[in-house]
């Protein structure tokens, strides 16, 4: 397994892909600040263009093919068009996968897709200081994201028209969205410090393989230094600068992803969670965990089955 996909398969960050715009310029979509934390508003643009507003870049360009992801759920605008003459943008009704709004201009068309991604606590913690306020892939410029590329086509056909088992078909293929964006922002993109700025370094690629392999060895600078064929000292300053922490901050990182992760399983005991992470004693598994999560282990997996099993009685409720 690749480096990203063993990142990735880490953390859960789920996608919700809700609304299909239809929209005629002239028209404004002003969307405000998101309140929840990880909670990262996306859209794409799967037809036409349009102007994208923020705080921290100013007027962006979109292009069909173009993805803009708010890691901080910041407030943003998108128009095409004068802003001063946009007409209103209503929901309308809709039988199919997707909550639809739409307008009444009479200028070009722009489709755009909107969604977000939900990142749970451990993928929050680890993920989100790592990614910009505001993350743009321009795939409409690039060749070379033949996945992405494929991945909007198919979105675009299944939510444009009502067809047998499209609800699914949008759900599947939205859960594969944000690994082949990451992939593609990874390309695209110098990295803010944190775990995705060392894993775009070929650098220190070997590092982090290894660390994301056996989180559980008992990796030193050195170790981890030889296995990129650097000195300790210009490995470990190349470490902090792309990072911003330490070899092993990064190390207890992913262990206690890891850990959460089983324990949200329920399938070992507390002990073997400890043990498979790395830790000999489990009073001090204990105490990092608490220390990352705000309660130990137990109460932590208590707390993902009693929320498992309240979205498990909504969902009986709603198809009820």
């Amino acid at each position: 397994m690749d480096t990203l996909s063993r990142l990735l398969s880490l953390f859960t960050v789920t996608t919700s892909l809700d609304t299909r715009c239809e929209l005629a310029s002239p028209w404004v979509l002003d969307e405000p600040a998101v309140t929840t934390p990880g909670t990262a508003p996306f859209h794409v643009v799967v037809e036409g263009s349009a102007l994208l507003d923020t705080a921290a870049l100013g007027e962006i360009a979109l292009q069909a093919g173009d993805i803009v992801v708010f890691p901080g759920g910041g407030a943003h605008r998108l128009h095409a068009g004068p802003v001063q003459q946009a007409t209103p943008v209503a929901k309308l009704a809709s039988d199919g996968p997707l909550q639809r709004k739409a307008n009444e201009g009479d200028g070009p068309a722009t489709g755009i897709l909107c969604g977000s991604f939900v990142f749970d606590d451990s993928a929050r913690r680890a993920m989100l200081g790592a990614l910009p306020e505001v993350m743009i892939v321009h795939a409409s410029r690039e060749a070379d994201f033949p996945g992405l590329h494929a991945l909007v086509r198919l979105l675009q056909q299944e939510t444009a028209d009502t067809r047998p088992g499209s609800g699914v078909v949008v759900t599947q293929l939205s859960g594969a969205l944000f690994a082949l964006l990451m992939r593609a922002w990874l390309a695209q993109n110098a990295t803010r410090p944190g775990l995705f700025a060392v894993l775009a370094d070929r650098r220190l690629g070997n590092a982090m393989q290894k660390m994301l392999e056996s989180p559980e060895l008992p990796w030193t600078v050195a170790d981890l230094a030889a296995a990129c064929f650097m000195s300790r000292a210009t490995f470990a300053r190349l470490f902090a600068q792309l990072s911003g922490m330490t070899p092993a901050d990064v190390l207890t990182q992913l262990r206690m992803a890891r850990a959460a992760t089983a324990l949200a399983r329920g399938e070992r005991a507390v002990g073997d969670v400890a043990l498979a992470v790395g830790y000999q004693s489990e009073a001090a598994f204990n105490r990092v965990f608490k220390r990352h999560y705000g309660m130990g282990p137990g109460g932590y997996r208590r707390a993902q089955r009693g929320a498992a099993q309240q979205e498990q009685a909504e969902q009986a409720e709603e198809a009820a």
